[in-house]
């Protein structure tokens, strides 16, 4: 039995770190237990508990999963059974959900697509609700197959009072991580020694952060997996041969989007397939975590994200290029000058094709030196207003995302930039305000902003800034002067003058 715990705490922010609590509490979790059971007649069982208190008016009328529930099932694969649904009400009293509460609909995300039309998304409509009620569901996917692959976020939008997950296989064959987050408390989560392959329970679970620019790796996870005792077994082939080329099928595509530049060339293949490929985003095991062969997916407009990876590697082939997967990406080789070059494609989004081994922060070095024409606006008062242009690669944080309290981390991508612009404004026309800003803050980097008027009446502008923190992540402490420098990056990009 594999048994593999990442614990990643960092022992000096331990202390002073919480998380925060930006938006109000609402709700409240008294429960949730998740349960997997594998059988030893090739079935799953798949129980999910919830016992949460509703503490105000907005978790009842503006939250969908507070006063509803969304069960997504494969009745192909997926047999649903509803153990309990209730509401206990502030005096004690218990009300059951009434039969015409549970509804079966198409879910969003299989809309469009014809192959998928079969998976099916219970709405349980929660009945008497009011302050400090109690909503109580229990139920069972009772699952054909054994094959699983769950990764469980035990941090959830209110407060979690208890949270229990329960994995039981033969033989005790299950693998399991815990992934620990360095910003919360790592005892609050317990794995207990039991009868059961995995048992994990986690107390005073404090509530999700609500800011922008957070960091992946964020909050504890524990990621469950199962794979069947079968030699032959392979996930998500099946009878369906992904090494296949796509064909006349796509023949004409193809021709369209050629473009002599080979990187212009599976660039547009790429994009064609993001923009034009419709995403049914739904979790892989609600069709036994297979996948779609490159030419239903292209013929029927539609996949998961997965079957739209292997689109975009058939395309790409059948293109006459050699490529491969890895992770949410294609590998692709290009002949430049006689060499054979592998480049990164995303396919996930449309960023340039990044050489493979290229060092990202390297990419985000930029020196620009240019004379730019005066492009601003009047805003009356004979005043005229423009904003410096943003170059591609650039820091991206907006400084109104920022509250003035925060003490969640910030992901952000470490950069030098330097500009250098010559600013050709109109005859006669003067600066309102010049700008000399020069500061370093230990641990963050360092920003210089010098607007000034030159004596030919052109406007010299220099702005420089450097951003190196480790591993990407500004710390609450950080936080303050990390923000000042933002704010003053982003005001100092608009220039003024009087006409």
């Amino acid at each position: 039995m594999k048994k593999t715990f990442k614990i990643l705490i960092a022992v000096a922010l331990f202390s002073v770190l919480q998380f925060s609590v930006s938006h109000a509490q609402d709700a409240e979790y008294n429960l949730i237990r998740r349960t997997y059971k594998v059988n030893g007649d090739g079935t799953t069982d798949i129980s999910y508990r919830k016992e949460i208190k509703l503490l105000r008016n907005r978790a009842i009328t503006a939250y969908a999963d507070k006063g509803e529930t969304f069960i997504l099932y494969n009745p192909a694969i997926d047999q649903l059974t509803i153990n309990e649904s209730y509401t206990i009400r502030k005096d004690g009293s218990r009300v059951q959900t009434p039969a015409n509460a549970f509804i079966d609909q198409l879910p969003s995300q299989c809309e469009n697509c014809g192959r998928y039309n079969g998976i099916r998304e219970r709405v349980v409509v929660h009945t008497a609700l009011e302050y400090d009620c109690i909503v109580v569901l229990d139920y069972t996917i009772h699952r054909k197959g054994t094959y699983l692959d769950e990764e469980i976020i035990l941090s959830k939008d209110c407060p979690v009072k208890k949270y229990e997950v329960i994995f039981d296989t033969p033989e005790s064959r299950g693998n399991y991580d815990i992934n620990f987050s360095e910003w919360v408390d790592s005892d609050k989560i317990k794995v207990l020694k039991d009868d059961h392959t995995f048992h994990c329970v986690a107390n005073n679970l404090p509530q999700t952060y609500n800011d922008s620019y957070l960091p992946d790796a964020l909050y504890p996870t524990i990621h469950l997996s199962f794979k069947p005792n079968t030699p032959a077994f392979v996930c998500g082939t099946g009878d369906v041969d992904l090494e296949a080329k796509i064909g006349s099928a796509a023949a004409n595509l193809i021709g369209e989007l050629h473009d002599n530049n080979p990187l212009t060339y599976v660039t547009n293949i790429r994009d064609y397939v993001i923009d034009n490929i419709r995403t049914t985003d739904f979790p892989m095991s609600l069709v036994n975590y297979e996948i779609s062969s490159p030419t239903e997916t292209f013929l029927s407009a539609c996949g998961t994200p997965a079957d739209k990876e292997w689109l975009i590697l058939a395309l790409i082939r059948e293109a006459g290029f050699k490529a491969s997967k890895q992770d949410h990406r294609i590998i692709v080789t290009v002949n430049e000058n006689g060499n054979n070059m592998d480049y990164i494609l995303s396919t996930t989004d449309k960023r340039p094709p990044r050489l493979d081994g290229a060092a990202v922060d390297e990419q985000r070095t930029i020196e620009i030196e240019q004379s730019i024409p005066w492009t601003g606006e009047n805003i009356g008062g004979g005043y005229g207003q423009m904003t410096l242009p943003t170059e591609r690669g650039s820091i991206n944080i907006n400084p109104a995302r920022l509250t003035s309290n925060r003490k969640a981390p910030i992901k952000i991508r470490n950069c030098n930039e330097k500009y250098h612009y010559t600013l050709n404004v109109p005859t006669r026309a003067t600066l309102v305000k010049p700008v000399n800003i020069s500061y370093t803050k230990a641990g963050i980097g360092n920003i210089k902003i010098c607007i000034k008027q030159l004596d030919n009446g052109t406007i010299d502008v220099v702005r420089e800034l450097n951003i190196d923190v480790e591993h990407g992540i500004v710390t609450p402490k950080q936080y303050k002067a990390f923000r000042q420098m933002m704010q003053d990056w982003g005001v100092n990009r608009t220039i003024t003058i009087k006409q």
